[in-house]
């Protein structure tokens, strides 16, 4: 069977990448072990099987903001939960009962529970986190609690009273 190549024509003016290479490489390894030991994984699994999908973080106008990307996830699936400092999403995207039976020439799409934990910084107040599911992505806002800045303190600073007997005496000789 011949492996399909994607067509990049802009692939000549793109800079090289060695690393690019590397990944390639190591995508064809994980190809070949998955067949000769018989686990085909598909689409973004994991080590352990397991589907995680795709996600970004980033702090804004005092907020911590984290997206997940869902498609093909219902929201009542969805599981979002905090413990003491750390953000729990879980959910699944169940494969539909009648397309699992078709004799697939290519597939990609993962199917399957996932878990996803993040730490959120301490003092954050639980009640203010909101998230909002629209489009396939999931929003979480969590406000970034103020830190305190640190107060200076001085040091003073004084000259022990031995040496300052034996100043006094060696200037009086």
């Amino acid at each position: 069977m011949k492996s399909l190549i994607r067509w990049d024509p802009f692939k000549a003016m793109r800079a090289w990448d060695p690393f690019d290479e590397m990944r390639t490489m190591q995508r064809d390894m994980d190809r070949l072990f998955d067949r000769f030991l018989g686990s085909e994984r598909t689409g973004e699994v994991g080590r352990l099987g397991l589907w995680m999908p795709s996600i970004e973080s980033y702090a804004k106008e005092g907020k911590l903001f984290i997206k997940v990307e869902l498609p093909g996830v219902d929201p009542n699936d969805l599981d979002v939960s905090i413990t003491d400092r750390e953000l729990v999403i879980k959910g699944e995207r169940k494969a539909e009962k009648d397309e699992t039976e078709k004799d697939y020439t290519y597939r990609e799409i993962s199917y399957g529970s996932f878990e996803r934990r993040f730490v959120i910084p301490e003092g954050v107040k639980t009640d203010d986190l909101k998230a909002a599911f629209t489009n396939g992505i999931l929003e979480i806002s969590v406000p970034i609690p103020e830190v305190p800045k640190a107060k200076k303190i001085e040091i003073k600073t004084e000259e022990p009273k031995k040496l300052a007997a034996e100043t006094t005496a060696k200037k009086a000789a």
